[in-house]
């Protein structure tokens, strides 16, 4: 079920992210900047990597939550070893997602006069980039919570009510506020979006990513399978 689930979520990621980058395109008018139109290609980073990251937050937890996982330990010792597996197709799958994604904006954004040069090509990588940061964000909350219900609300919680709590504790504590805005997700996001900051919010994402998938294998190898 949960693999029927992950399939219909990249399916929509996948569309979505098309969707929104050929609309973008076709709303162009003839002879549009060139920032325009490969600001239109990336257009799909706004939102298809969140349906990535759900997927493999499902995935993950419903893996754990329905004892599959402790199936698995019987053909292959280590736990860690069998989830970071498990973590590398999901990744895999996502960034696959994003390439052919662009692979099917690209004809449409050829056409309207995009190219692929050392400007461009950070446009062309960025939903790639984020569906891998993504399913990584999404796997560890699954791999943390590991109840299904319980990984659904963490995940929209981290994804859209951080920055909002976030900005409401600024205005009692503002030193706090710039500082965890910056790791935010959506914020995270739109920087990624953006050539300028996309170094940054790329080193800042694996942070993140990094630390949630940390705590994450120490609770996996503490977790009492039963």
């Amino acid at each position: 079920m949960s693999l029927r689930v992950q399939g219909v979520l990249l399916a929509v990621a996948s569309a979505g992210a098309i969707a929104l980058g050929v609309g973008r395109l076709f709303a162009l008018g003839l002879g549009a900047p060139d920032e325009q139109i490969l600001n239109a290609v990336a257009a799909g980073g706004d939102i298809s990597p969140f349906f990535v990251g759900l997927g493999a937050a499902l995935f993950a937890s419903a893996d754990l939550s329905s004892r599959q996982f402790a199936l698995t330990l019987l053909q292959v010792k280590g736990r860690v070893l069998v989830f970071c597996a498990k973590i590398s197709v999901l990744v895999s799958t996502a960034v696959i997602t994003g390439v052919g994604a662009m692979l099917l904006i690209a004809p449409f954004a050829v056409h309207r006069g995009a190219g692929v040069d050392r400007v461009a090509i950070a446009y062309w990588l960025a939903v790639p980039a984020l569906h891998a940061f993504f399913a990584l964000l999404g796997a560890a909350i699954g791999m943390i919570v590991r109840s299904v219900v319980g990984t659904v609300f963490v995940y929209l919680a981290f994804i859209w009510a951080l920055p909002l709590v976030v900005a409401i504790a600024g205005i009692w504590v503002p030193s706090i506020s710039g500082p965890l805005l910056q790791i935010a997700p959506v914020t995270l996001t739109a920087a990624m979006l953006d050539p300028a900051t996309q170094i940054g919010a790329a080193a800042r994402f694996c942070l993140m990513d990094g630390v949630l998938l940390a705590v994450g294998f120490v609770s996996l190898r503490r977790w009492r399978i039963r």
